[in-house]
């Protein structure tokens, strides 16, 4: 059986990785500021069936960019729900010798 000591400290590691999962949710948003993604904003680059497949894969890679976000916040909520759960566990367990 863990010791109260050891299921803080689980707690504090979970509680510090879904901080880094929320940190980089936020960070993947900004991903593709400045990066043409309408027709209008890539003509001088892309022209005809190039336009076409950029455009196609752009808002394909925005989408998945999209999920990973979903990912990482729904892995921080697991992640700190689990903490929750260590930490009360904790409390259960009579203080360390």
């Amino acid at each position: 059986m863990a010791t109260r000591h050891q299921l803080l400290r689980e707690a504090a590691d979970k509680e510090s990785l879904a901080a880094a999962f929320m940190r980089y949710a936020r960070g993947l948003a900004g991903a593709f500021d400045g990066i043409p993604a309408r027709p209008a904003d890539c003509e001088s680059y892309w022209k005809g069936p190039a336009a076409e497949r950029y455009l196609t894969q752009v808002v394909r890679l925005r989408r998945e960019l999209a999920d990973l976000e979903d990912s990482c916040l729904a892995t921080a909520d697991n992640l700190r729900r689990r903490a929750a759960t260590l930490r009360a566990t904790a409390a259960t367990i009579p203080t360390d010798p």
